[in-house]
Order: structure tokens, then C-alpha cells, then sequence
């Protein structure tokens, strides 16, 4: 039988969850830089109609993130730093999918098309999910 997480063992746990989706964003966007296409990229209407929908997801993915419910900053009077994490964790995690699947869509529309806007929306999503770090809270 284990024995539950200590809250040092979660924060580290939650640390590397977050960052191993930063970093599987970040190598995405390096390694396609450096792919070579074996087609041209797509242009005219269905390179816009790309671009677009990667923007249309990057900001309907920062309005439900709005909407998702934000842990506290620190426990409640009363309540322990485990179950604190207990309440929390499922809310960062969600909260980092939506940034990192913004990110993603972004970084493979512009893979496609090369277009500079699908790529400044897939780095706005990553320092979004910078910003939402788990160093912010209780450390």
C-alpha cells in the first residue's frame, strides 16, 4: 500500500506535468521550423480560413478559461495544503489542456500555411500557459 503524496511530492508532480506540456509545445514548434514540407504551403482562402480558426480557438479557448473555476491563490482558513491540491490539481490541469491545445492547433496551422499570425497565437497560448505556472501557488 503507498502512502498518500506529501504536498512537496505534488507541487513537484504538478511541476512536471506542466512543464512536460510547455515542452511538448515548444519541441513541436522547433522541430517543424526545421521540417522540410513536402508540399507548398497552403495559401488563398483555405490558408485563411486555417488561420482564422486558429485564432477563433485561441480566443474561445481564453474565454472558457475565464470561465473555468480558479483554485485559491493559498488554502482556505482551516483547510490543509493537501486538500487544497486535492480541490486544485484538476483545475490547473484543465486549465494548462485549454492553453496547450491552443497552442498546438496554432503551431500546425502554421506549419501549413507559414503564416506569422498562427505562430504569435501559439506563443500568446504558451506564455498564457506560462503565466499559469504552479510556482504561482504555494510555494
Amino acid at each position: 500500500m503507498t502512502s498518500p503524496l506529501t504536498p512537496d511530492a505534488r507541487l513537484r508532480t504538478v511541476k512536471i506535468i506542466h512543464g512536460a506540456l510547455m515542452a511538448g509545445v515548444i519541441v513541436f514548434l522547433l522541430v517543424t521550423a526545421w521540417v522540410p514540407r513536402a508540399t507548398p504551403p497552403a495559401s488563398g482562402g483555405f490558408g485563411r480560413a486555417l488561420t482564422y480558426g486558429g485564432l477563433a480557438l485561441l480566443a474561445a479557448a481564453l474565454v472558457v478559461l475565464r470561465l473555468v473555476p480558479r483554485p485559491d491563490p493559498a488554502p482556505a482558513p482551516g483547510q490543509t495544503t493537501e486538500q487544497w491540491w486535492g480541490v486544485s490539481q484538476g483545475r490547473l490541469i484543465v486549465m494548462w489542456a485549454l492553453m496547450e491545445g491552443a497552442a498546438l492547433v496554432n503551431g500546425v496551422v502554421w506549419f501549413v500555411t507559414r503564416e506569422r499570425t498562427p505562430l504569435a497565437a501559439a506563443a500568446v497560448a504558451l506564455v498564457v500557459l506560462y503565466v499559469l505556472r504552479p510556482g504561482r501557488y504555494l510555494e
